[in-house]
């Protein structure tokens, strides 16, 4: 019996190790390592990465943390169709031009939730509209964390891609789930005026309408 599940075992990693092989031939495959960034003399590997083929399958997570005032390689993150880890952005300031994720389809995170962005400013993650697919197995089932950033994450149309791919377990930790933008003074003050005008316009002709309309009364 020994033997045989040694057998088995040593199957078991072969079949492994050749269907690394056999994707990391047909696709290109990263560790997450290799496209994070921990502080800012990371920035300098990640324009190396930039200058290699891109990667399309990620086995890791990708966490950008702790930069400030920094211009990142972004174009390395825009192959990615799947993660086998989580997407995690954290306590930066100043990163241009936005992080987009324009090919991503599938997060299959493990103990944190599939996407992370917390304490930035003036920092902006996108995902494309390929993105179908968010798993993970964090205790608390949150899918997504959006906490204590400066500026807008989510807006209507990110938010409903994000939700999208986490259903039906989409399961949103946020302070800023969604923004309304007010209109500026400027915008709305004539439009009202306009409508006011009208208004008085429609009410008036109506009156005389009225007025006329209406059969001679004898006394």
């Amino acid at each position: 019996k020994f033997h045989s599940f040694q057998h088995f075992s040593v199957l078991k990693i072969l079949v492994l190790f050749f269907s690394i092989f056999i994707i990391s031939d047909a696709k290109n495959v990263c560790f997450g390592e290799s496209l994070s960034a921990f502080h800012m003399s990371d920035v300098e590997s990640l324009n190396e990465m930039a200058k290699k083929p891109h990667c399309t399958h990620i086995v890791g997570d990708i966490i950008i943390q702790n930069l400030v005032d920094v211009e990142l390689p972004v174009q390395i993150y825009k192959r990615i169709r799947q993660v086998f880890g989580s997407i995690i952005i954290v306590n930066n300031t100043n990163i241009a031009p936005p992080i987009y994720f324009q090919s991503l389809r599938v997060v299959n995170a493990s103990l944190l939730p599939a996407i992370t962005i917390l304490g930035n400013k003036n920092v902006m993650m996108h995902v494309g509209n390929n993105f179908k697919k968010a798993i993970t197995q964090h205790k608390e089932m949150v899918t997504f964390a959006v906490l204590l950033n400066s500026n807008q994450i989510l807006d209507t149309s990110q938010y409903n891609v994000w939700y999208l791919a986490g259903y039906p377990n989409s399961r949103f930790l946020t302070d800023s789930l969604l923004q309304v933008k007010v209109c500026g003074e400027n915008f709305y003050k004539p439009i009202a005026g306009i409508l006011g005008f009208l208004f008085v316009a429609l009410t008036l002709g109506f009156s005389t309408v009225a007025f006329y309309d209406r059969p001679n009364l004898k006394i």
